[in-house]
C-alpha cells in the first residue's frame, strides 16, 4: 500500500477516535483506532507503514489530548515492533493470527502507557487500569477483525499458487469440467 493511502486512512482513523467512536464508548472505554491500524498495517503490510505512522500519529494524539508528550508515540511504536515479530511466526491469512497480535499489541500498548505514564508522576491505580483494559481489550480486538476483513482482500494475494485461477468462478469451472 502507498504511503498516501496509508496516511488517509491513519487521518481518518485519528479523527474517528476523537470525534464519533466517543459516543459509542462502554463504561467510558472507546475503540483505539490507531493501535488497531498500527497493528494491521504492522502485521498485515509490506514495509514500515505501521512503524512510521504511529509513532507520528501518537505524538499527535498526544499534543491534542494528553497530559504527557510523547507516552503514545513511543507505546504505538513499540506495539509496531512486537507485530513486526510476531509476522515472523504467524500467518497473515487466519483471523485467529489477528486476533493474537490484535491482543498481544492491545495489552502491549496499555502495560507500556500505564507504567510510562506511572513513572512520570500519573496515580492511576493498577486494578483500576486492568479493569477498564478488558472492555478496551474486546473492543479493539473486535474493531481489528472487521477491519482486518476489508483489508486483507487487497494484501493476501496467492502469486506462488500456480494452480490459482484469476478469471471468474463460471469460467474456472467449465475449465476443469473440460
Amino acid at each position: 500500500m502507498k504511503y498516501r493511502y496509508s496516511i488517509a486512512l491513519f487521518f481518518v482513523g485519528f479523527i474517528l477516535q476523537s470525534t464519533v467512536l466517543n459516543h459509542f464508548a462502554i463504561l467510558g472505554v472507546s475503540p483505539n483506532i490507531i493501535l488497531c491500524l498500527v497493528v494491521i498495517f504492522s502485521f498485515l503490510y509490506e514495509g514500515n507503514h505501521g512503524l512510521i505512522l504511529g509513532p507520528v500519529f501518537g505524538m499527535i494524539n498526544d499534543i491534542c489530548f494528553a497530559e504527557i508528550i510523547g507516552v503514545s508515540a513511543l507505546s504505538y511504536f513499540l506495539v509496531a515492533l512486537l507485530c513486526l515479530e510476531l509476522k515472523r511466526y504467524l500467518y497473515k491469512d487466519s483471523w485467529v493470527s489477528m486476533m493474537i497480535v490484535s491482543s498481544a499489541g492491545t495489552v502491549c500498548f496499555g502495560l507500556l502507557y500505564w507504567g510510562t505514564t506511572r513513572i512520570l508522576g500519573n496515580g492511576v491505580h493498577f486494578l483500576y487500569v486492568l479493569k477498564l483494559h478488558g472492555i478496551l481489550l474486546a473492543y479493539n480486538v473486535m474493531v481489528t477483525i472487521i477491519m482486518y476483513h476489508f483489508m486483507s482482500r487487497r494484501v493476501i494475494k496467492h502469486r506462488s499458487d500456480r494452480y490459482m485461477y484469476r478469471g471468474n468462478l463460471q469460467e474456472a469451472r467449465s475449465l476443469y469440467r473440460s
